[in-house]
């Protein structure tokens, strides 16, 4: 794994690169692009809790196909990208927007300062996959203090491998398991001045039926957390996380149903990982 610093210039240096000419098609990484997002796009909002009025922190917000969108119903959204011109472009884009500001600014850097349970909903789209395991379990951490308490978390990442068919020199993005998200945000734990203890509880997890149907991809997946106080009675979610679909539970999923699925159905079904339901910008 590269140290911090040569990761994020590496990071840096790709998406400079992926972002000549600030398409919708550059942004994806697929040259599909625009027929998947018809699809995805409007999927991807579905899955999102009620957010009316609401303080939303976008992470990884590209040229805004989401930022929009967000904003048509939030009370607030923050845009957040690290590259000057893609944030710039978002900003063209979605200024009529009143609800909405932008900042250049990497994820990963502690210069960014969100103030703490300022936030009901943090919102990425192929965001963490840009980031090193370190840098993502630090991040997960600086989440769940910008989280107001019963705040979500969503985020999408491509995993196991390459789903865009773009061309490219080299390919930085870490195409992760899906139990190395579930753990990380599992494993957050906080507490606050007057010693209340809280954590991240997995209300939703699903593969993206867009790319299941387009692609015969079921590995863009997304997850939602939310912030609850540890002391909550949650018997169910327990049960959930550490018995039916604890990573041991998966895998034996996996050994009936095959890789990456844990009921009947196939594909064709979209029966891929999906647990309690609820109710970016970058490819991969």
């Amino acid at each position: 794994m590269a140290p911090h610093g040569e990761e994020r210039a590496i990071q840096k240096n790709y998406w400079i690169e992926h972002s000549a000419d600030l398409t919708v098609e550059s942004m994806m990484l697929d040259s599909r692009a625009s027929d998947l997002d018809k699809e995805e796009r409007p999927e991807v909002l579905s899955l999102l809790p009620p957010f009316q009025g609401k303080s939303i922190l976008e992470l990884g917000a590209g040229i805004g196909r989401f930022t929009g969108e967000l904003a048509k119903k939030a009370g607030e959204v923050l845009a957040v990208d690290f590259i000057e011109s893609i944030i710039k472009k978002n900003e063209s884009i979605n200024g009529h927007f009143k609800n909405v500001s932008y900042m250049c600014a990497d994820v990963t850097s502690p210069d960014m300062q969100i103030l703490p349970e300022s936030v009901d909903l943090i919102f990425s789209n192929w965001l963490l996959m840009y980031l090193s395991d370190n840098e993502v379990e630090n991040l997960a951490v600086r989440m769940m203090k910008w989280l107001r308490v019963g705040g979500y978390i969503f985020f999408r990442e491509s995993c196991f491998h390459q789903s865009g068919d773009c061309k490219r020199k080299s390919n930085p993005t870490h195409y992760r398991e899906p139990r190395f998200y579930t753990k990380v945000f599992k494993d957050c734990h906080m507490q606050n001045g007057s010693g209340t203890s809280f954590e991240l509880s997995l209300t939703g997890f699903k593969c993206i039926g867009a790319y299941v149907r387009n692609k015969k991809n079921q590995n863009q997946i997304c997850w939602i957390w939310q912030k609850v106080r540890s002391t909550d009675d949650r018997g169910f979610q327990r049960f959930l996380d550490n018995v039916q679909y604890s990573c041991s539970g998966i895998l034996r999923y996996e050994r009936v149903f095959g890789e990456g699925f844990v009921s009947t159905g196939g594909i064709a079904k979209g029966n891929f990982v999906h647990f309690v339901p609820v109710s970016a910008e970058r490819g991969g």
